[in-house]
């Protein structure tokens, strides 16, 4: 009985599953420039009209960050950082001005500065 019960189930969401069109994804890189002349790349990565991730090219590596909850402007977050680090990498753009951090300690909360006045050209 729960087997015919799934089946009708699924039935009935196989064709408004087929109808839904599928979620564009789409990328932008931008090239920054940060305080005292250093550079990185950061490809922001969306699902339809919301952006999800930022991909940094910094130093040599590569770090994936996801969406994070700001107060203003996009910030984006992981718990993966550079080598040495304690904590994982925040990147944080507001008005066309962006600072890459680290966290430290066992918060996410406490960071530590790495990168500050990240502009693209304009």
């Amino acid at each position: 009985m729960k087997s015919l019960l799934a089946l009708t189930a699924l039935s009935l969401l196989t064709p408004a599953l087929a109808a839904t069109p599928p979620v564009q994804v789409t990328y932008r890189v931008l090239h920054y420039t940060c305080d005292g002349g250093k550079n990185l790349s950061v490809s922001y990565v969306n699902f339809g009209d919301q952006p999800m991730f930022a991909v940094l090219d910094w130093n040599g590596a590569r770090y994936g960050l996801a969406q994070a909850l700001s107060a203003s402007g996009a910030r984006y977050a992981s718990l993966n950082g550079p080598a040495g680090a304690r904590g994982g990498l925040q990147w944080w753009e507001h008005q066309g001005q962006a600072t890459l951090s680290t966290f430290t300690g066992n918060s996410t909360v406490n960071t530590k500065t790495l990168l500050t006045g990240c502009k693209t050209p304009r």
